[in-house]
């Protein structure tokens, strides 16, 4: 596998829509980058229950993303995004789940999404967050090193 840093584009642009699983977002380009809960009021995504453990971890690693920005060497969050769905919650951050080869990148508002807003994401990022370390732990920096960001360019 060749090196992550070398198949990962910083990119630091306001919030916008980007559909799941596309691999592009506002944090990161690559073939290797999928998108998760990147939504908008302008687009229509998929809606249905979620496994309480999902959503109960999902919380948690929406509330360490400056543990995984840390850890995958992405540069600070420039803003607050608003929920546009509902106006009520405010966040910034971005985080990325890895699975094999693949590195799930999810705003942070995306736990709000799931709760509030019904949002389901797509059943390999479900499974993805089930299976990983949170964000604080010392493996999920070893599971996440094959796509940490050396250089920003």
């Amino acid at each position: 596998m060749r090196a992550a840093a070398e198949r990962v584009i910083v990119s630091q642009t306001a919030m916008a829509y980007f559909p799941d699983l596309g691999t592009t977002t506002q944090i990161a380009s690559s073939p290797f980058v999928r998108a998760v809960g990147w939504l908008s009021v302008a687009a229509s995504y998929p809606t249905g229950d979620t496994p309480p453990e999902f959503v109960r971890k999902l919380r948690v690693f929406a509330s360490q993303w400056g543990a995984s920005t840390v850890a995958l060497g992405w540069p600070a969050a420039g803003g607050w995004h608003t929920c546009e769905m509902c106006g009520k919650v405010h966040a910034s951050g971005n985080f990325g789940v890895p699975s094999g080869d693949l590195l799930y990148v999810a705003p942070e508002m995306v736990a709000h999404y799931v709760e509030a807003h019904r949002y389901a994401p797509p059943e390999g990022f479900v499974a993805a967050v089930l299976a990983c370390p949170h964000p604080e732990a010392s493996e999920y920096a070893r599971a996440v090193e094959p796509f940490v960001l050396v250089e920003a360019g």
